[in-house]
């Protein structure tokens, strides 16, 4: 296969329209992180992360952003037997390639098709299809963005927040160091109406990520929701300016369960978006592979009592080993190996369910 090189015959790409329904959306928290350098920002900007935190300003173009959708879409047009020669190997934890959309009675469970691109490490060296490689310079520039500009900003506030020092995070997310991380690009199929009812109009079932932070690029096609505390589920507005940003699971697991990890789902859209493929940019933020998911010793913690071994963090379990376990338990169920979902995921932690 050729080398990248400067490719500029990509069909441009345009978001869809907004839905004109009226919909219930929740109330996100906006957190600008370019003021974090300024004087009195980490200050400002800490206050506010001790809130609920859902999504940040960020300094991508648009061009940028409808650049990797553009991407996004021309790959996910392959033929089939094409994409599956790039298939990733979810039986054994491992979401670097790609997962096709689940067909005949699995579809239910199954509703999209993935393309994941890990960092560019030399561990993650892998064939891809010639259209990423044509463009592999501009997608390792969009994934270096995101971690550097978007994700470490955010871990050295975090770390400031819970009063620890400083770099602690980001000395747990280099990205030359062994680990999962990866930009996705994401497509759901439009169903019919009566497909759709069959499974409740959901298209991904209520979840938490199992990484660290989760980055969702402007998405127009409704249908992210989020639960609240009172446990209703309200829309995500997608703004052009902003990038949603989801806790997950590691990120709680390291706080002692002090940031909440983000139950979110995927529903059927509104009417006048819902017979439109959803497509969707997402980068995943995790830990190093064998950094370990036990609580940090902060001072804010123990005031508030949240610094205690609890059940959940009890067990020795890298970041790599929690991931993989959750890949596979979900391959299981997603291509019919088991029925119901699975509780345990590893070392006696618990899957938890939201629909």
């Amino acid at each position: 296969m050729s080398p990248s090189r400067v490719h500029n015959d990509l069909p441009r790409y345009d978001f869809p329209e907004d839905t004109e329904e009226i919909l219930e959306y929740a109330d996100l928290e906006a957190l600008d992180i370019s003021k974090l350098d300024q004087p009195g920002g980490k200050e400002s900007l800490a206050a506010q992360v001790l809130q609920f935190i859902n999504k940040n300003g960020h300094g991508f173009s648009e061009e940028e952003v409808k650049r990797q959708y553009a991407l996004c879409r021309a790959v996910f047009d392959l033929p089939l037997g094409e994409k599956l020669k790039y298939a990733c190997d979810t039986a054994k934890g491992d979401f670097r390639g790609y997962k096709p959309q689940s067909t005949g009675k699995l579809s239910v469970r199954d509703n999209d098709e993935r393309y994941n691109i890990p960092k560019f490490t030399p561990e993650h060296e892998r064939p891809h299809p010639q259209i990423i490689l044509d463009h592999l310079d501009e997608i390792r520039d969009f994934s270096l963005k995101v971690h550097d500009q978007v994700l470490i900003p955010l871990l050295r506030l975090f770390a400031y927040v819970l009063e620890i020092e400083e770099k602690y995070f980001v000395d747990r997310h280099r990205y030359e160091a062994p680990g999962l991380e990866y930009l996705r690009y994401m497509k759901y199929f439009p169903r019919s109406v009566e497909e759709d009812a069959e499974v409740g109009n959901i298209w991904a079932r209520g979840h938490t990520d199992y990484n660290t932070l989760t980055f969702l690029f402007h998405q127009p096609i409704a249908g992210l929701q989020v639960q609240t505390p009172e446990g209703r589920w309200k829309y995500v507005k997608s703004s052009s300016d902003a990038i949603i940003v989801n806790i997950a699971d590691a990120l709680e697991f390291l706080s002692g369960g002090y940031l909440k990890s983000t139950v979110h789902r995927v529903i059927r859209p509104p009417e006048d978006q819902a017979n439109r493929p959803r497509l969707s940019l997402i980068y995943f933020a995790r830990p190093e592979a064998n950094t370990i998911l036990k609580p940090v010793v902060s001072p804010l913690l123990q005031r508030l009592g949240f610094q205690r071994d609890v059940e959940s963090f009890a067990h020795d379990v890298t970041a790599e080993e929690w991931a993989r376990a959750r890949i596979a338990k979900d391959h299981r169920f997603r291509t019919g190996l088991v029925d119901k979902p699975e509780k345990e995921i590893i070392a006696g932690v618990n899957q938890r369910f939201y629909d």
